[in-house]
């Protein structure tokens, strides 16, 4: 391998596998693959997301329990778990208890997500297995949201999403899906290289198609990976990089809608004193609410109803971290930022390319999220979930059997 070849994926033993802990593998690689198709739904059966995720976990548990041994869970862990427990709780005193039954349940299927990624990822090609599984999904995504824009099936006004997705959170998703299709491409080489230049068009020209505002910032932060990684980059990668760039920008004068410009283009004048799209009430409201319940919040999943009080209307947050510091107050938040900082230290303890890699991922995800509330959303989860999986599997892989764990 060249000197000036960059990889992601460390040498690291070859481990014998049983044709269930195969299937279970295909298994979750096609969970991940169907999280930004989420909303799709299958006549007569309902959303494939759904289907999907039970028949995976079914599969996934059956192969952990023929292992016949459990990997040791580590801080990230704990600091989830304790996290969805606060949320469980909280039902105790929630002004909306219906909603924090349907939140709780939804945190612990992402903490179920979280652990079986954990379980079966213990070598180091698995994590990026399953990036590139959502890369996939991502990209499907993009060419449904051409489709949808070439039949003019409008999401919103003049805003198209592909997979039945909010025009918003298509945005993230794909914004979040150029940093990882970035490096596939520059430690390729096979013909499936092209592939991810490809996708990292699609992603741009899905971007300006839903005309979303927060994810054109996001995808100008994850293309901060590009200078981060230059010093390593040979010269017919950074032609295809010049390359992938000139057709997002061609995607952009020439076939993105000039509503989708003109609303792009409002970005500035929002920043400096718009309403954020009429986000700026609803923070307000958060804000007065977060005043009267500061400790423990109002519960979680009740931030929408407990708005009610101020705006008649109900919203909700429109920002992750207001939504987790009202709804689940100060202790809830506490605990939201360690994990982030476990995050964070264990992305800064990886090898020199993954460490970027996730580093400029945790970017986009924050700026993304200060204007979408996703700390329940699947896409979140499983982001924090292979970065520790990612870490677990370069650092710590160890584990531990089933006599021992009881």
């Amino acid at each position: 391998m060249a000197a000036n070849t960059v990889r992601m994926n460390p040498s690291s033993p070859v481990r014998p596998r049983s044709s269930l802990n195969t299937i279970a593998l295909m298994s979750l690689w096609l969970l991940v693959l169907v999280i930004p198709l989420e909303n799709v739904v299958i006549p007569g059966v309902g959303l494939l997301s759904i289907v999907v995720g039970m028949v995976a976990t079914g599969i996934c548990l059956l192969a952990i329990i023929e292992r016949g041994n459990l990997r040791p869970l580590d801080m990230g862990h704990a600091l989830m778990g304790l996290f969805v427990l606060w949320a469980t709780v909280s039902y105790l005193w929630s002004h909306d208890p219906d909603g924090t039954i349907v939140v709780a349940a939804v945190y612990v299927r992402m903490l179920v997500m979280v652990w079986l990624i954990w379980q079966l990822s213990s070598d180091a090609g698995q994590p990026l297995r399953l990036l590139q599984a959502y890369v996939l999904g991502t990209f499907a995504a993009g060419v449904d949201t051409v489709y949808q824009f070439v039949r003019q099936n409008e999401a919103t006004y003049q805003r198209y999403a592909g997979a039945g997705a909010n025009p918003d959170d298509l945005g993230l998703m794909m914004a979040l899906s150029v940093p990882v299709a970035y490096c596939f491409f520059i430690q390729g080489r096979s013909r499936m290289r092209w592939f991810y230049a490809a996708h990292m068009a699609l992603a741009g020209t899905a971007i300006l198609l839903s005309a979303t505002r927060g994810a054109a910032l996001a995808v100008a932060v994850a293309l901060l990976i590009v200078p981060g990684t230059a010093v390593r980059l040979r010269w017919r990668q950074m032609a295809a990089i010049v390359v992938t760039a000139a057709l997002i920008i061609a995607a952009g004068l020439f076939v993105a809608p000039a509503s989708s410009r003109e609303r792009l283009a409002t970005i500035p004048q929002e920043i400096a004193g718009g309403s954020l799209s009429g986000r700026t009430p609803i923070w307000a409201a958060g804000f007065e609410l977060f005043r009267q319940h500061p400790f423990i919040g109002v519960g979680a999943g009740a931030y929408r109803e407990s708005v009610r009080q101020i705006l008649i209307v109900g919203e909700v947050a429109h920002n992750t971290f207001l939504s987790i510091v009202v709804e689940l107050g100060v202790v809830g938040l506490a605990i939201f930022c360690a994990l982030l900082g476990v995050l964070l230290i264990y992305a800064m303890d990886l090898p020199w390319l993954p460490k970027r890699l996730w580093l400029v991922c945790s970017a986009v995800w924050l700026l993304g999220v200060s204007n979408l509330t996703w700390e329940m959303r699947k896409p979140t989860w499983l982001f924090f979930g292979l970065l520790l999986a990612h870490h677990g599997s370069v650092r710590m892989p160890l584990a531990l059997n089933f006599e021992r764990s009881v």
